[in-house]
């Protein structure tokens, strides 16, 4: 059976995203699907209407930045007709951390309603899955400022291979692999986080603990302390984690810059065996870390061993003022 091999190009910045989609195309020698072309067909369905253009054997598919990539990474790996060749995603050096550090959301849609996602998590998403990630404009980035740049995203994509745009020739592809082209944190927890490119100010680590967080504490902290530099540059951090108040709950953790959310995962009673998680298991990635006191700071937030020795009647009249969790767990697949 003959097939479509594909080549996706996300990036937060449209300029930069759509010049390097169009010199792919033109590399290759094939068509060039834009990003509003594929957000009027849903990125749902990309695999669907890739079969529909008439093509030689290859096409660039240029993703929207709101776009979620793992649902384009699905369309394109459960689809017979089309495979999924590369996925490169276009950084833009001098406005990466300030659009890591935006604060606005774009909406997401699913089968039962519209959520509303952070769009720096969705530019951070679009890194972690990539095979290739390509940093333009980076002629006028000092020497240091760069460091710091590609050993962040090589810490947020251990898999991929980090490249400088130098000129129109399109470099020979990187194979994407759903199985190898993990996030970054997800390495750190599976304890094989080996980025290839390293800067002394920019690091990792891995926090584990069996005591569920205290919400009214847990809440303090996020709020006055993680955006504050206190601790260094929380660029990432994401995981499993466990509140007091919500037992046989596993949550969902999911920070970025400034944004952070904390969402329903799984009951224990529909958990795999062993659960995802038995207390907290969080992976940061942050600029000039303490990762000590960062530590420190998240203990004190956790029940402490008075509190954990009494019973669960008494967990749940702890403040809490995080947002109420549904069990229903939702997904960009």
């Amino acid at each position: 059976m003959s097939f479509t091999e594909v080549t996706l190009i996300t990036g937060h910045r449209e300029r930069a995203r759509t010049a390097v989609a169009r010199r792919h195309a033109r590399a290759q020698r094939c068509a060039h699907v834009t990003a509003s072309a594929l957000r009027r067909a849903s990125v749902n369905d990309a695999a669907a209407f890739v079969r529909d253009i008439p093509a030689t054997g290859r096409l660039v598919v240029e993703i929207p930045a709101d776009a979620a990539v793992e649902a384009a990474i699905g369309a394109f790996t459960d689809d017979e007709c089309v495979r999924l060749a590369e996925l490169v995603c276009v950084v833009d050096a001098g406005t990466f951390f300030e659009d890591l550090m935006a604060e606005d959301y774009v909406a997401a849609s699913y089968a039962d309603g519209t959520l509303y996602v952070a769009r720096a998590l969705r530019l951070v998403q679009h890194v972690e899955h990539a095979s290739t990630v390509m940093v333009t404009g980076w002629g006028s980035v000092e020497t240091r400022d760069l460091s710091i740049l590609l050993t962040t995203l090589s810490h947020l994509a251990p898999a991929a291979r980090i490249s400088l745009e130098r000129s129109a020739a399109t470099a020979t592809p990187a194979p994407h692999s759903e199985q190898v082209h993990q996030p970054g944190w997800v390495h750190v927890l599976n304890e094989e986080h080996d980025p290839h490119m390293r800067d002394a100010r920019v690091t990792a680590f891995r926090y584990e603990r069996l005591h569920p967080f205290h919400p009214g504490r847990l809440h303090r902290l996020l709020n006055d302390e993680f955006g504050s530099g206190r601790h260094g540059a929380i660029i990432r951090s994401a995981g499993f984690c466990r509140l007091a108040t919500r037992p046989g709950l596993v949550g969902r953790w999911d920070q970025v810059g400034q944004m952070i959310s904390l969402e329903p995962l799984a009951r224990d009673d529909d958990s795999p065996t062993p659960p995802l998680a038995l207390g907290q298991d969080l992976a940061f990635i942050g600029i000039d870390m303490d990762a000590v006191a960062l530590s420190r700071a998240l203990d004190a937030a956790l029940l402490d061993d008075e509190e954990l020795l009494t019973d669960v009647r008494t967990w749940m009249r702890f403040a809490d003022p995080f947002p109420q969790w549904t069990t229903h767990v939702h997904s960009d697949d």
